[in-house]
């Protein structure tokens, strides 16, 4: 019998602390750049890479900070779920709202989904999102980050 253990760095506590937050304009793919620098050491432990695939014009309206939580986590899974990978970050607009993608050309993610990724869910509803995970055997996952324009 094989078997798999993960190591997965402490990710940030979603607490909401208020009922009011501070939705602005956040420049996504400058969110993502700074999430992707503090993510390269552990990307190269896994012998993986990360690319930004964010327009450089694209804005989202939410908290930065709960944004910032979530995509980082989505991340850190990624990339903690990966051995040789690439994992890709992209937004796409749709008529229903914002997709944010997260790619991992190598790995499934569901011994993640174990490892406290229900704050993560729940960050995601409290902006008004969900959250979608995507296995393919042999193809890696996409994880879709779903927010109503």
């Amino acid at each position: 019998m094989k078997s798999l253990s993960i190591f997965q760095q402490p990710a940030p506590v979603f607490t909401q602390t208020s009922t009011s937050t501070s939705v602005t304009p956040v420049p996504l793919h400058k969110l993502v750049d700074q999430l992707m620098h503090s993510f390269i050491p552990l990307a190269v432990t896994q012998h993986s890479f990360i690319i930004n695939s964010v327009d450089e014009s694209f804005q989202l309206n939410a908290d930065e900070q709960v944004l910032a939580f979530i995509v980082g986590n989505l991340l850190n899974n990624a990339i903690v779920s990966s051995h040789d990978a690439c994992v890709r970050i992209e937004a796409v607009k749709k008529s229903q709202g914002v997709q944010i993608i997260v790619r991992n050309s190598g790995a499934n993610f569901y011994s993640t989904v174990a490892h406290g990724f229900s704050q993560v869910v729940a960050a995601a509803r409290s902006m008004g999102g969900n959250i979608n995970i995507y296995n393919q055997k042999h193809e890696g996952t996409v994880i879709t980050l779903s927010v109503a324009a």
